[in-house]
């Protein structure tokens, strides 16, 4: 351990004038921050890494000196914020949440292992409260390419299409259907009763689309809705369903894990 307070050593900082971005002056430290939060540049980069991690996802960081921003005028617009607001990053989030583009990017960004393993524990209803099996929950996380709070560098993960290889789809596949495979789950039985009430008789593609939406008010391809309403008109019986009026636990059961092994529950 050491002291932790602040020591200002006067011989071991350079009085001298110095030249900073075309500025000259004798600076020290917080002289060159406030340089730098001034610049354009500075503005652009926290602007792209906010619409990073909220709205889409953006080529990785290292290559922004050569890759233009996906949308443009979104930069643009936030950049704008950032100076109208001095910087203040809260105003920057008022002007990103209250955008068309924010509002229209549904899916448009890979869930980080962080948030795939969140949204699934939510779903099944599991670790309401502190068990032995939650302290397993970093390992999962790793096994998908994110120790927390150790990124690999000081630039944090790359984020995006690289969270997914052929090894971590695996991981992140595995992880949500065994959290979703047990019927006892607390999760589960609410998301059923819930359908009950809300489907006085249901058919495929309205048990369908009720469980998209408690997956996280998904919205997936026609493709993919077309083979999950087959795949519970094949296995269930929607005449028997509606002449008992009601959902099973096993019918959701069944129904979610074929939602959270879907391409777009990869997707946030």
């Amino acid at each position: 351990q050491y002291p932790s307070e602040f020591v200002y050593l006067d011989d071991d900082h350079d009085q001298s004038e110095k030249t900073f971005l075309g500025q000259v002056g004798k600076f020290n430290g917080e002289d060159i921050i406030d340089i730098i939060v001034k610049q354009p540049a500075t503005a652009r980069f926290i602007s792209r890494h906010l619409y990073n991690f909220f709205v889409a996802d953006e080529s990785p960081v290292p290559t922004w000196e050569y890759n233009c921003p996906s949308n443009p005028q979104a930069i643009d617009e936030l950049s704008k914020a950032y100076f109208e607001h001095n910087g203040d990053i809260r105003s920057m989030l008022r002007v990103l949440f209250n955008s068309d583009f924010f509002k229209s990017s549904l899916f448009k960004r890979v869930k980080c292992p962080a948030e795939l393993v969140a949204g699934t524990i939510k779903l099944a209803g599991t670790h309401k409260l502190p068990t032995p099996s939650l302290s397993t929950l970093p390992q999962v996380l790793t096994m998908m390419g994110q120790e927390l709070l150790n990124p690999p560098t000081v630039e944090g993960w790359h984020t995006g299409k690289e969270w997914i290889d052929g090894g971590t789809l695996a991981e992140r596949i595995d992880f949500a259907i065994g959290e979703i495979s047990d019927v006892s789950n607390a999760g589960i039985i609410e998301i059923t009763s819930i359908l009950n009430q809300e489907l006085k008789s249901w058919t495929s593609e309205g048990l369908v689309d009720l469980c998209l939406d408690k997956a996280g008010s998904m919205e997936v391809a026609d493709q993919t809705r077309s083979a999950l309403v087959r795949h519970v008109s094949q296995t269930w019986s929607v005449k028997d369903g509606i002449q008992r009026g009601r959902v099973t636990v096993p019918m959701v059961v069944d129904l979610l894990k074929l939602i959270v092994s879907s391409r777009e529950y990869q997707f946030a």
